[in-house]
């Protein structure tokens, strides 16, 4: 009976310490872009300071391989691109959507004064960042919803980066540019003659009929990790929206912390952050306009969501 005894204590302290190792799991890798996307997180980033917490922040430059970061399982949360999160949902990588976090941050720069509303781009030439990306499509389809065919009513020019474009636009190499934040402020700085001519997300709206402008920016999350620790994403999401809503409040001191984790200048952001549209919204409240976002681009281009709208696994609320 004694050793009876020993083995079901042995077990009972297996199975507790077994229990004990699923509540604390080893470090959650968080990866976000570089720019506005990473943005939102500063806080976070330095909050965590030490590499003791639950969560281990990286911050990339490249979209694709912050992409390939979740497809191989290395990222479990990550700040992206709606479109670029429907993209790997459609390829069948195990995320999901709990949240958006950026509502949109493009902008036509120019010197040009003769550019007051959308139809004043006809047989102008403008610079757009990366063909076939989301700027690109939203461009597009602005464009021709005010009755302007891209391809034949203007000339375009493209850049592989908002940094490039933004250095062509500052040197007066190209009179008009699709920018996005921080990279607007960061211009009109620098070249006081320069100015805000057209606001993507203010045509949305117009456009759309809607108050809330198009849900550019999610957070991801790997359906493994929501599986097993739901409580520490919802804790992580809940940490999230007090930083957006602390970043919004202080554009000061959170430029300071986004000039040492996420590559912008305080500057940029001190002066620039209500042009970010950084909000946080859980998405069982804003999954119709995702839907809807999606579905324009997917308009102009199937491949650019996958080549369909994601089914309701894309969208989880924890």
């Amino acid at each position: 009976m004694k050793k009876l005894g020993l083995i079901i204590l042995a077990g009972l302290l297996c199975f507790a310490s077994h229990g004990l190792v699923g509540a604390q799991p080893r470090q959650v890798q968080v990866m976000a872009l570089s720019g506005t996307t990473g943005l939102a997180m500063a806080r976070l980033m330095d909050q965590a300071q030490g590499g003791t917490g639950s969560f281990k922040y990286s911050i990339l430059k490249d979209p694709q391989l912050l992409m390939g970061k979740l497809i191989a399982g290395e990222a479990e949360i990550a700040a992206l691109p709606i479109n670029q999160a429907a993209i790997l949902y459609n390829k069948g990588v195990a995320i999901t959507v709990p949240a958006i976090i950026g509502w949109g941050v493009l902008y036509i720069v120019g010197a040009d004064p003769s550019v007051r509303h959308w139809t004043d781009l006809k047989g102008k030439t403008i610079n757009l960042v990366a063909k076939g990306a989301v700027p690109d499509l939203l461009f597009r389809y602005l464009s021709r919803k005010n009755g302007i065919n891209p391809d034949r009513d203007l000339k375009i020019t493209y850049t592989a980066s908002p940094v490039e474009a933004a250095q062509l636009v500052a040197a007066g190499k190209v009179s008009l540019a699709a920018l996005p934040e921080p990279w607007v402020t960061e211009v009109l700085e620098r070249v006081p003659q320069l100015q805000v001519l057209l606001d993507f997300q203010t045509e949305w709206s117009r456009l759309e009929q809607t108050e809330a402008t198009y849900p550019q920016t999610c957070v991801v999350v790997s359906t493994k990790l929501l599986s097993d620790y739901p409580d520490l994403v919802r804790g992580f999401l809940n940490q999230l929206e007090l930083s957006i809503d602390w970043l919004n409040k202080h554009p000061g001191p959170g430029g300071i912390l986004a000039e040492k984790y996420v590559q912008i200048s305080a500057t940029a952001v001190r002066k620039g952050l209500k042009r970010c549209n950084l909000r946080y919204q859980p998405i069982h409240k804003v999954k119709r306009e995702v839907a809807h976002f999606l579905s324009r681009l997917g308009g102009v281009a199937p491949a650019a969501i996958g080549g369909k709208l994601p089914d309701d696994g894309f969208y989880s609320q924890p």
